[in-house]
């Protein structure tokens, strides 16, 4: 039982960890996908010097919207200086008038009190003269500011166009690298589609050769094949005819043998009948010798 419970429980492990890994591998592949579709959505990097050349003009067109700023706020303090001289100059009038009124007052009636007036008029009319004066100094300097501040207007615009000028040429340079880039990428996609037309007709003439080579093949295997046939069939033809004739030869070679041997014996009869008369003769001539010895 405990050997079975680890064996479910490896088992569970690894189906966990098999689970694990493709959840991973799913997951790695979302974000490489997601990547890709990023980088494709994105359009290429701007090189440093045409980033730096946009920044510089766009600074340079923040610079000049700047100083023309200054220029109407300083045109705007003007036209309302102008209407503080224009009003303080009514004011300046209607203190002369009444002036002169007092003057011919006094002079009709030259009283202490009629002298009075008339100096306290002069008076407000020598600090309106003076408060004017200030104004008018006041305006003059106001015109020094925009006057001024034109001045820096037509340097930051002369600065904007040469900055616009360097930002077109870097501009001009990026797009000649951009074009070069892309004759260099259709010349690579044409060298591939080249190089796999290439490969495709050398497979085409492969796969031909192949199948010629297969059906080559297969024709010298049919006709080996047939030659393995006949070869057979004409051994066995030869076997069968062989296993035929052996008993025929065996008989044959059966009777030539005994043939043969009754050959080899019919002469050796004729020798051995041959060679007996000559020694029955010398036995007897042998016995004739001896007799006679024997009596002497």
């Amino acid at each position: 039982m405990a050997r079975v419970a680890k064996k479910a429980a490896s088992k569970r492990a690894t189906q966990k960890k098999t689970t694990a890994r493709k959840s991973t591998a799913a997951k790695t592949a979302a974000r490489k996908q997601t990547a890709s579709k990023q980088t494709a959505n994105k359009a290429p990097a701007v090189p440093k010097s045409v980033s730096n050349a946009e920044s510089k003009f766009k600074l340079q067109e923040k610079a000049v919207t700047q100083a023309e700023k200054k220029v109407a706020q300083a045109e705007g303090r003007l036209d309302r200086h102008k209407k503080k001289i224009d009003t303080e100059n009514g004011k300046l009038g209607k203190l002369r008038t009444d002036l002169a009124s007092k003057r011919d007052k006094a002079k009709s009636n030259a009283t202490a009190a009629a002298k009075r007036a008339v100096e306290t008029a002069r008076g407000r009319m020598n600090t309106q003269r003076l408060k004017l004066q200030d104004l008018r100094g006041e305006s003059k300097l106001i015109r020094a500011e925009i006057q001024a501040a034109k001045k820096v207007v037509t340097r930051e615009k002369k600065k904007l166009r040469t900055a616009q000028r360097n930002l077109s040429a870097k501009m001009r340079e990026y797009e000649r690298k951009l074009a070069k880039k892309a004759k260099a990428a259709q010349k690579k996609a044409e060298q591939k589609a080249k190089s796999a037309a290439r490969k495709a007709a050398a497979k085409t003439k492969s796969s031909a050769k192949k199948s010629a080579a297969k059906k080559s093949t297969t024709r010298k295997s049919a006709a080996k094949k047939s030659t393995a046939r006949k070869s057979t069939a004409g051994k066995t033809a030869a076997k069968k005819t062989a296993a035929r004739k052996t008993p025929a030869r065996k008989t044959a070679a059966k009777k030539t043998a005994a043939k043969k041997t009754a050959a080899r014996k019919s002469t050796a009869r004729k020798s051995a009948a041959r060679k007996t008369p000559a020694k029955k003769s010398a036995a007897r001539k042998s016995t004739a010798a001896k007799a006679p010895s024997k009596q002497s």
